[in-house]
């Protein structure tokens, strides 16, 4: 999606996931892309990722060239990451106390990965697949090498806007996603707008949890928040998961705000 706006979109975006649990997962990330000359585009992330006793910091940059299809387009796009992956062995607790498998501190493996994807997108709708983990390298942190490793996923994703006047319109969607270490999951999700400043949306992840969402925009800022309410038996334990972003589009023209 390198440089599908005619600007460069900078978004950061925090991740506070099952609230109630020790050492919850939690995510931080900073991203920027846009257009670097015509249908040549480059975008790149940073990143931190926790999880109990594992961690993963660090960068993404993305390639990406859109070749024009009539009044639409496709882009094919190519991303290197490399990572520091942490394990820190004193937070692990084990069955058998003592277990040489997990004896010493915290250990690190610097771990590069690639995603390959597509997407096709037009003034009102998009398509798109993607493949992150491309190489499935591993991770040599401790245990079995032929286990621990990164595990490749398959993402597909669509959406289409439609306007159903100048000011309000309604943008239906899904991102299916799977992989051989689990059940194929999707989500169904939609958006309300009014004038491009003000949305809700409703998003369900089958068998796992419904999400509320909401953001506002404001020139060339923006900010949205979402709430997931499990569905599962975590949430016994658990009173739900928290996102927010903040944003703002560097060099982009003003433009008016409604779907005329």
């Amino acid at each position: 999606v390198a440089g599908n706006k005619p600007y460069f979109p900078l978004v950061m975006s925090y991740r506070h996931q099952w609230t109630g649990f020790t050492d919850n997962p939690r995510t931080m990330l900073l991203s920027m892309h846009g257009e670097l000359k015509k249908n040549i585009s480059v975008g790149g992330v940073i990143f931190s990722d926790r999880t109990g006793p594992t961690g993963r910091t660090g960068l993404l940059a993305a390639y990406s060239y859109h070749l024009p299809m009539g009044k639409n387009k496709v882009a094919f796009g190519l991303s290197m990451m490399g990572f520091q992956y942490s394990l820190d062995k004193s937070k692990l607790t084990t069955d058998q106390p003592g277990d040489n498998a997990i004896q010493g501190g915290k250990v690190t493996q610097i771990v590069p990965e690639a995603t390959f994807g597509m997407f096709y997108y037009g003034k009102n709708y998009y398509a798109g697949f993607s493949t992150p983990q491309l190489i499935q390298m591993r991770v040599k942190v401790g245990g079995s090498e032929v286990l621990n490793r990164m595990v490749r996923h398959y993402f597909v994703t669509g959406g289409y806007k439609y306007a159903v006047n100048n000011d309000y319109a309604i943008e239906p969607s899904f991102l299916l996603k799977a992989t051989v270490a689990a059940p194929v999951q999707i989500d169904l999700n939609s958006r309300f707008y009014y004038k491009e400043m003000v949305w809700l949306g409703l998003s369900y992840r089958a068998k796992e949890s419904v999400i509320i969402m909401a953001g506002m925009k404001k020139d060339i800022y923006s900010m949205g928040y979402s709430y997931d309410a499990t569905l599962t038996n975590i949430k016994n334990y658990s009173s739900g998961s928290h996102e927010i972003f903040i944003g703002v589009d560097l060099f982009k023209k003003k433009q008016k705000a409604s779907f005329d």
